[in-house]
């Protein structure tokens, strides 16, 4: 294992953990506006498939553990795991992970597909999720275009803009990173 990048690793759990937080004070709305996906993308340009997984895993086991690091009630506990956003943070491990194996160190279009390979990932994992307790687990009979009206078309573009911005201060971040050493 990498010291460097295990530090690195526990800045971007530390960060995913106050960004969740921020969002207690900030956004009341029923689906919150978010810059987890932004840092979640980042990850795995920044650390890698390993690590930047193993940063998201911290952040959904602190939280899980009881931590307020999650962005809506109850912000933590077991109990979050009905909650039928809780396939986005499944899916941010899976994203962070995907984007790290995409991802070819000073590639521009490969940072672009990795990030479009991760947000894929994760809206994968969090409709489906949201279709399963939603069908399932609440009783509340619902199509798959119903599941993207709700999960997917309110935040689709905002989200690209997301990972946008991931790509930007991500491949900045590596940059200067090699930079330095």
């Amino acid at each position: 294992m990498n010291t460097r990048k295990l530090a690195m690793t526990s800045v971007m759990a530390a960060l995913m953990c106050l960004a969740g937080m921020m969002l207690h004070w900030v956004s009341p709305a029923l689906v919150p506006f978010s810059v987890l996906p932004v840092l979640v993308l980042m990850s795995g340009l920044i650390l890698g498939a390993e690590y930047a997984a193993m940063a998201m895993v911290v952040y959904l086991i602190l939280g899980l553990f009881g931590l307020p690091v999650f962005s809506s009630a109850p912000f933590g506990g077991f109990g979050y795991i009905l909650k039928p956003t809780f396939g986005f943070l499944l899916g941010n491990v899976a994203a962070a992970y995907v984007v790290g194996r995409v991802y070819r160190e000073g590639s521009y279009w490969s940072a672009i597909m990795g990030v479009l390979a991760g947000l894929v990932t994760l809206y994968l994992f969090g409709l489906s999720y949201l279709y399963i307790i939603l069908h399932w687990v609440l009783h509340r009979p619902t199509s798959i275009a119903g599941v993207m009206m709700i999960g997917f078309v309110p935040f689709i573009l905002g989200d690209l803009i997301k990972a946008g911005i991931a790509v930007w201060v991500g491949l900045e971040v590596v940059r200067r990173r090699s930079q330095a050493t």
